[in-house]
Parts: C-alpha cells; structure tokens; sequence
C-alpha cells in the first residue's frame, strides 16, 4: 500500500512538468491566429453508383401475368365457387362453442 501511495505522489509531482509540455491552442477570438491543417478523408471516396438492372416494361410484365401458363392452377377458382364447408365457417362454428357467459 505504501508503494501505491508513493507511485501516486510521484505521478502526481510529474504533473505539471507535462502539461507544459503540450502545445498551445491558438486563441479561437484572434482571426490572425494561424490554424493547422486538417486532413479529411471524404465519405463518399469509396462511392460506388448502384447499377439498376434491365427492368421489364410494364406491357411485359402484364403478359407474364396473365398469360396462361401463369393461369393455369386458377382455371376452377372463382369468388362464387366457395365451398359451403370454408374455413370461415368452420371458425364461426368453433368460436361459438367456446363463448363465455356475460358478467
């Protein structure tokens, strides 16, 4: 414990000795003070532009959609071709059943 007290007070004997050591900042109100030069590396130095690919008109696209191979799992399907037993009834049916009493 008595070396660590002594390091202390010879650190901090040392002290003042090193802050004079360190430069001066120039005075931030004199405009005559003389500034050193900053280095900067830019942000965008390593820029690369994103590269678009050849995107499809929207005619194309159309065409790919309704096209029939595209259609062909859909042939059956309609919105008045739901079948009675869906799941929204099966849901209605289910949830009712498990309906607590009002408190």
């Amino acid at each position: 414990m008595r070396m660590f007290i002594a390091a202390l007070f010879s650190a901090a004997a040392l002290l003042p000795a090193l802050a004079h050591a360190t430069t001066a900042l120039p005075d931030p109100t004199d405009a005559a003070a003389s500034v050193p030069a900053v280095s900067v590396p830019s942000a965008f130095a390593d820029y690369q532009p994103y590269l678009d690919q050849k995107a499809p008109t929207w005619q194309e696209l159309n065409r790919a959609v309704t096209s029939s191979s595209g259609m062909a799992g859909m042939a059956g399907m309609s919105h008045g071709n739901m079948p009675s037993g869906g799941t929204a009834a099966k849901y209605i049916e289910h949830s009712s059943r498990h309906e607590e009493p009002v408190k």
